[in-house]
């Protein structure tokens, strides 16, 4: 149990209620088009006729160009001005990779391929700013109170991050996977030009719309926090010592393995979310079930038959039903596979308040190490597993990885005075091993023909992590005694 110093001192300063929740609706900002953008991959792939690996470079874009090149120039811009400037940098890099899919769109018009191009640019644009809008974030509401609480302070604001995650996916499923056309890559092929341009024009506006009015969103967010009066934490001494830093920091091994651990980590989060739809599509037979239904086949008729595949699925489709949510219901094979990705991020914001109340009795890394373990067997489920229990193995994967980001990065970067921002800049970093780990996953499943063998690639992710909680973060605990 952790001393009941910790357990009393308050995670959150008085005074700072407003700012704090601010930087909280930040968490669920920037998780709106990551998770939007997993489900984009189906999206594209269908629009575009793509393969896994293909597709797969949509998250290279995303996480190792986006997230890899932007969070230290993110982080010595807060060092030579603010924490609020990055915050603001960020969400205005946010708003225009939004904006710049609406171009993208327009390109689109003459020319799909250079058309997909320029959606990177706007992603790679709108990524950038994430990045920069993550490093200034997450360090400072670890700054804002006391450095005993700062894990489970990150831990309560990062719980917020899951409503954003399950509010893109639902975004994504109900303007964007809806509107998709169910005709296959060949049967797109065998279109005349003329209608194949009108179908993909028609979807790519859905994708293009959506994210237009996230755009908007963002910027009136942006006005509120340069109208609000933030804790300032600005650092009098404006002298950056880059070679320093990097020195002291490649030197401490705690941080160096909580790196590592963070660039497995979010390989497998995002590897393991990315292809939950076409996994859930393949395991429960989507596409054949709506092809069997011949082309005449109305929206009620698929529907129907999509939602009785599984009852879990089933009893959620019945609920949404109930409360009016008539927009949840499937209505092509992405959306039913959707489906289970909103499941997983159920689990996953379950989990995550769950996980940061054990804290309070149980150490971060004894509980890391935990889930770590549990994660790896659902990986494994979701290799061997069939059917609905492949889903559910792989539906677990998600409650599993809640705790992990913020507790890696609160412990990494523990101790590590004005090193810390720098610091924090390489755990953001560390969010482009998404990219190498996805595209990994994705040419294994080209390669061995099954998107279910593929997810031996998060499970040995999670071994990392568990070593880091099991070897390096027990000898580096300052409570172990």
């Amino acid at each position: 149990m952790l001393p009941g110093a910790m357990k009393k001192e308050p995670i959150i300063p008085k005074g700072i209620i407003w700012p704090f929740t601010l930087l909280t609706v930040l968490f669920f900002a920037w998780a709106v088009p990551n998770n939007m953008t997993d489900t984009m991959l189906a999206a594209f792939k269908r629009i575009m006729s793509l393969s896994d690996s293909k597709t797969a470079w949509i998250q290279v874009v995303c996480y190792l160009l986006g997230y890899g090149c932007f969070a230290i120039p993110g982080a010595l811009f807060i060092k030579r001005y603010s924490y609020k400037a990055g915050v603001m940098l960020g969400l205005g890099l946010y708003a225009l990779g939004s904006f710049l899919f609406y171009p993208a769109m327009l390109v689109c018009g003459w020319s799909i391929g250079v058309g997909f191009l320029t959606f990177l640019i706007a992603i790679f644009v709108l990524f950038a700013g994430l990045s920069i809008l993550e490093t200034s974030t997450n360090s400072y509401v670890c700054a804002i109170g006391s450095e005993t609480t700062a894990t489970r302070r990150l831990n309560f604001a990062q719980s917020f991050n899951p409503f954003g995650a399950i509010t893109g996916v639902v975004l994504s499923q109900v303007f964007v996977l809806s509107q998709l056309n169910s005709m296959s890559a060949a049967e797109r092929m065998a279109l005349p030009a003329e209608e194949l341009a009108r179908i993909q024009g028609e979807e790519l506006n859905a994708v293009t719309m959506t994210y237009v009015v996230l755009g908007l969103v963002m910027v009136v967010i942006l006005a509120a926090i340069y109208l609000t009066r933030m804790p300032n934490l600005k650092e009098d001494d404006k002298t950056i010592d880059f070679k320093g830093s990097v020195r002291r920091l490649l030197h401490n091994r705690n941080y160096v393995w909580g790196v590592i651990a963070q660039f497995f980590y979010m390989g497998a989060q995002i590897a393991t979310w990315s292809f939950v739809i076409r996994y859930a599509m393949h395991a429960l037979h989507f596409d054949r079930i709506v092809a069997s239904l011949g082309d005449g086949a109305t929206t009620a008729q698929i529907t129907d038959a999509l939602r009785h595949v599984e009852p879990v699925a089933g009893g959620f489709y019945s609920l949404a039903e109930s409360v009016g949510l008539d927009a949840l219901l499937p209505r092509t094979a992405e959306q039913a596979g959707a489906t289970y990705y909103i499941l997983s991020l159920i689990l996953f914001v379950c989990a995550r308040f769950v996980c940061t109340f054990l804290m309070k009795y149980i150490r971060p890394r004894n509980l890391l190490a935990g889930v770590g373990v549990i994660a790896i067997a659902c990986c494994l489920g979701a290799v061997y597993g069939t059917g609905a229990w492949g889903v559910y193995a792989l539906m677990g994967i998600s409650g599993c990885m809640s705790l992990m980001f913020p507790t890696i990065y609160g412990i990494g970067i523990r101790g590590l005075g004005e090193d810390t921002k720098l610091g924090g800049s390489g755990m953001v970093m560390a969010i482009a091993g998404a990219a190498v780990l996805t595209q990994i996953q994705g040419i294994v499943s080209d390669q061995a023909g099954s998107i279910a063998l593929a997810y031996w690639v998060p499970a040995v992710a999670f071994s990392v992590v568990v070593f880091y909680a099991l070897v390096i973060c027990r000898k580096y605990d300052p409570e172990k005694n």
